[in-house]
């Protein structure tokens, strides 16, 4: 079953392949500024139309129409619009294992991780985060967005919405699922997860809900 947003130039669907989950979403040639993001499988991210660069922590590399890049589960990065009529692209989300911060980003991101995954709201307190990685703020401040590619809160953010799309894989109500996850309410979550995945809350749910 797919789910459409013409507003949002996207359709998201999930499809059983050898019995395995695997989520698609298709996107409109845009000029798409995704957030600086991460997902819990391998994507496999298809250039359909256009050209755009993909920004990891480590560097960036061009691709256009034809090219299919394979992006790790765990791995922070972003597309930009190399051209003002952007790039349409199809990506596929094979879902894995639990990610293991310390192999994906070094210890200071498995605490960081761990010390952010235990909270029940989006207040980050970067001091108390700090200190809880035996570091002075600013230095973690510094030293996350070199080695991960975003800020400590944006990463915060990150990891709340993943939270929040489980509870919606299994049926939770968009507004139940926002508040266990720790958003200020249901529009603050659809912001934030429309930054990060083109399409809103309530579309993600239903195809999750009507995959055979």
């Amino acid at each position: 079953m797919t789910a459409a947003s013409s507003r949002f130039r996207t359709t998201f669907q999930v499809r059983l392949v050898d019995g395995k989950k695997i989520e698609v979403i298709e996107g409109d040639r845009h000029a798409w500024h995704f957030r600086v993001h991460y997902h819990l499988g391998n994507e496999l991210a298809h250039i359909t139309k256009g050209r755009a660069r993909l920004r990891i922590a480590s560097g960036s590399t061009d691709v256009e129409a034809g090219d299919t890049v394979l992006i790790p589960a765990g791995t922070l990065h972003r597309f930009e619009p190399l051209d003002v009529e952007g790039w349409a692209f199809r990506s596929e989300f094979y879902l894995g294992a639990e990610i293991i911060w310390d192999e994906v980003g070094g210890p200071i991101v498995a605490r960081v991780t761990n010390q952010l995954s235990a909270r029940h709201t989006l207040q980050t307190d970067l001091a108390s985060v700090a200190a809880g990685c035996a570091v002075s703020a600013g230095h973690l401040a510094r030293i996350f967005r070199s080695d991960v590619g975003t800020s400590v809160h944006n990463f915060h953010v990150l990891l709340a919405i993943h939270k929040a799309k489980t509870l919606l894989k299994e049926q939770s109500p968009v507004v139940d699922a926002a508040l266990d996850a720790g958003f200020f309410d249901q529009a603050h979550f659809t912001r934030e997860f429309v930054r990060m995945a083109g399409l809103t809350p309530g579309l993600f749910r239903h195809a999750w809900a009507t995959v055979s």
